[in-house]
């Protein structure tokens, strides 16, 4: 065979396993598992590069899709594969196995057959996995001694819904439940640190919350943040509370249960939204709360 005839055959049996691949991903429409796996191959093999320069120009322009959103059905599918030796029972959807990209393969083992075995009513759900992920990372910061109101994970996947990268988490746990790209933990102070890009912020809850809600509301103001999403509680009664008045804001219907505790809060909580977006947050939060827009 010469060179020519060798390439020509290259060139075609990479353009048949690319339709096999996208065949997988039209069905897949079917399942998460099929159309992650076949997203990983197209990336690491460049089998997009036909066409498209990068593999997020292939996923807009072919899958109406984001890189963000591809790599997280690239990470569940490799961790439901991960699964497999464990039986029969699987996570269903993406974001049921999300939780568990941020574990190693071991301890995602683990976490899946302790969330299996302790799901209410057998029903495992992805705040019940997120719960489990999270006791396996920091067991202490968990245990029903601590203080914390750490951020539950049905509030964590509609704000993933608005800001898809989150930049700063500016009151991190050790944890690091958030999915920032930085993390500010108690001791690095995040009111003195600069905020920039996208934030999430589940604050202190006690005095120095006013504080939080004045550093928010002024690097938004003033450009430094393109979107944020604050966790608060809803205190109407608080001058902190009427500077939120000109975002849209979603009261969160009966009470969350944060971090590990088995009971819910004993107060009533908010989720109030700075940026351009504001449909974007509707959609998203409409159907845990009362969203109000102030006209």
């Amino acid at each position: 065979m010469d060179l020519f005839t060798y390439a020509e055959t290259m060139i075609q049996t990479k353009d048949g396993r690319l339709v096999e691949l996208e065949t997988t991903i039209e069905r897949g429409l079917k399942t998460f598992v099929d159309v992650g796996s076949a997203l990983l191959e197209i990336r690491d093999s460049k089998l997009y590069r036909k066409e498209h320069s990068t593999f997020e120009d292939y996923c807009r322009d072919r899958w109406n899709i984001s890189r963000v959103h591809a790599h997280r059905l690239i990470e569940a599918a490799e961790v439901t594969i991960n699964l497999l030796p464990i039986g029969n029972i699987l996570p269903a959807t993406e974001s049921q196995a999300r939780p568990l990209t941020s574990l190693e393969p071991e301890q995602q083992r683990e976490a899946w057959k302790l969330a299996v075995e302790t799901a209410p009513e057998g029903k495992v759900t992805a705040e019940h996995i997120q719960e489990t992920v999270n006791k396996i990372k920091n067991p202490v910061l968990y245990s029903s001694n601590s203080d914390d109101w750490f951020t539950p994970f049905v509030i964590i996947d509609r704000v993933l819904k608005v800001i898809p990268t989150i930049d700063i988490d500016p009151c991190s746990n050790t944890a690091k439940t958030i999915p920032a790209t930085f993390h500010f933990l108690k001791d690095d102070d995040g009111l003195s640190q600069p905020w920039y890009g996208t934030v999430y912020m589940n604050p202190p809850y006690g005095d120095e919350i006013k504080d939080w809600i004045n550093k928010i509301v002024d690097e938004y103001s003033s450009g430094n943040l393109t979107e944020a999403v604050a966790l608060v509680p809803s205190r109407t009664d608080t001058a902190w509370f009427r500077k939120l008045r000109d975002y849209p804001r979603c009261f969160v219907w009966g009470r969350l249960k944060f971090g590990n505790n088995d009971t819910p809060a004993p107060f009533p909580s908010m989720a109030v939204y700075l940026g351009k977006n504001k449909e974007a947050f509707i959609t998203a939060f409409e159907d845990i709360g009362d969203v109000y827009i102030h006209i």
